[in-house]
């Protein structure tokens, strides 16, 4: 744990001609659009797991602080842009968490990472670029990192992947989550592979803006894990979402949607047609891929569910959501 200690006042001490506020002040939870704000629900929803990728560190060579632009030993700086990435780690309620590892990764500012299984990428390795770090969250569930924006990188001849930053986070009593950030303006975000395979409505919260502070790039990217709960607390949640709702809409006829729960598991069964398992994607959120629907159980302040949002998943015409009022 000393090792983490040391990495924590690192974090805190770390500045780039300027004071080490520019890490700590103004991070908090994220409104939809990405900027710290105000504190809601849902800003805090889990995380959505993107790809692992072919290049976690399993061999962390370096000292894998939390400055990747220098290696211990060494005088000279990684090449490329500068920046600060920080944020904060919460419960799906907002709450922060402390002691949560978080870990990065990434390509240098030529688009090749400082693994063992890149040696096939012509591109040349930064001898003074980390590409790979770690630290635990503080008592405010905050992190923060030094590093340089990444190139893209070449997954074959006529494929690329737009430049992004790997994420692990993990803590006991928490689902782990693996994901991305991405940088605003980058032509690629419109072709990346894996971008593309984000709901087009959560992307927002991945491709991120910087804002300058004091002289350099500071990105916020905040991050939210789902609890481990009890069976009892489990199946009590998904009792909640049990029941009839009545989706209407104009100028159709009233159509009847039943939740039911068969063990640890909800199915949606509709009206003259059939039933389909419903899988969980987050909190209060649930996949019916074999009808391309999201579903979204929205609950009042009391904890009760009042209603059911059905969003499309594939390219339909009409994606606006649907929201089915649930029936006494």
């Amino acid at each position: 744990m000393k090792s983490f200690e040391n990495k924590r006042r690192q974090f805190l001490q770390l500045s780039l001609g300027a004071t080490a506020g520019i890490l700590t002040t103004g991070i908090g939870c994220q409104n939809a659009n990405g900027e710290n704000g105000a504190t809601t629900a849902a800003a805090c929803n889990t995380t959505p797991e993107q790809d692992l990728g072919p290049f976690y560190p399993h061999v962390k060579n370096g000292d894998g602080d939390v400055d990747l632009t220098t290696i211990k030993g060494k005088t000279g700086q990684a090449e490329g842009e500068a920046i600060l990435v920080r944020g904060k780690v919460t419960d799906e309620n907002c709450q922060p968490i402390e002691g949560a590892l978080v870990e990065i990764w990434q390509a240098n500012k030529h688009g090749r990472y400082s693994h063992e299984g890149d040696t096939n990428n012509a591109i040349p390795l930064d001898p003074n670029f980390e590409g790979w770090g770690e630290m635990r969250t503080g008592a405010d569930g905050s992190y923060g990192f030094k590093t340089i924006k990444p190139g893209k990188y070449a997954v074959s001849d006529a494929d690329w992947r737009t430049p992004h930053i790997h994420f692990k986070i993990s803590r006991r009593g928490f689902h782990e989550v693996v994901t991305q950030m991405y940088f605003e303006g980058e032509e690629l975000n419109e072709t990346d592979m894996v971008m593309l395979e984000i709901p087009e409505e959560e992307r927002a919260q991945f491709i991120l803006s910087p804002k300058d502070e004091k002289g350099i790039p500071v990105y916020n990217f905040n991050l939210a894990l789902r609890k481990v709960t009890t069976l009892a607390e489990h199946l009590a949640a998904l009792d909640a979402c049990v029941g009839s709702y009545d989706l209407v809409l104009e100028g159709e006829e009233p159509k009847q949607y039943n939740v039911r729960r068969d063990g640890n598991q909800l199915y949606l069964e509709m009206e003259d047609y059939t039933s389909v398992e419903l899988k969980m994607g987050g909190k209060d959120e649930y996949l019916a891929k074999p009808i391309s629907r999201r579903c979204i159980f929205n609950r009042s302040a009391d904890g009760s569910v009042e209603s059911l949002t059905f969003k499309r998943t594939d390219k339909a015409m009409d994606s606006s959501p649907q929201i089915a009022i649930r029936l006494p």
